[in-house]
């Protein structure tokens, strides 16, 4: 897990998690869901050069809600071992990028705790993978 300087109620050790997002209610139905699990920092899709700000922010994942996002950031996801994860509203699916490429995750909606379940999966399935053995 990333230690992570400042939030915007002080300094936190928790997950870092970027939401590029065409919807706001995305964005606040998923600060909702990890309320005390991860530190959410949304910002709207579409604004251009997704990838430098995730570098400057240093996510450790990172959901969107376009194609077009997502395979903007899909480089940046694998150089940084950051699970990515696509909320396809027209396919009412999850998609977690994988090895292989867009993976779904199986009986998950796209609500924000089905999301929200996916997350954890993907950063804490990393940290142990990480962690020493």
């Amino acid at each position: 897990m990333t230690d992570h300087e400042q939030s915007a109620s002080g300094p936190t050790n928790l997950p870092l998690v970027a939401i590029v997002s065409g919807v706001p209610m995305l964005r606040e139905a998923l600060r909702n869901a990890l309320d005390g699990i991860a530190e959410v920092r949304g910002f709207p899709a579409g604004r251009g050069d997704t990838v430098g700000l995730l570098r400057s922010l240093g996510p450790d994942a990172v959901v969107v809600d376009s194609e077009e996002e997502a395979e903007s950031v899909a480089a940046f996801a694998r150089e940084s071992d950051s699970p990515l994860v696509l909320v396809s509203y027209r396919d009412e699916v999850v998609k977690v990028l994988g090895d292989a490429g867009w993976e779904e995750s199986d009986d998950v909606g796209v609500s924000p705790e089905g999301i929200r379940n996916v997350l954890i999966a993907g950063i804490f399935g990393r940290a142990r993978r990480e962690a020493p053995a």
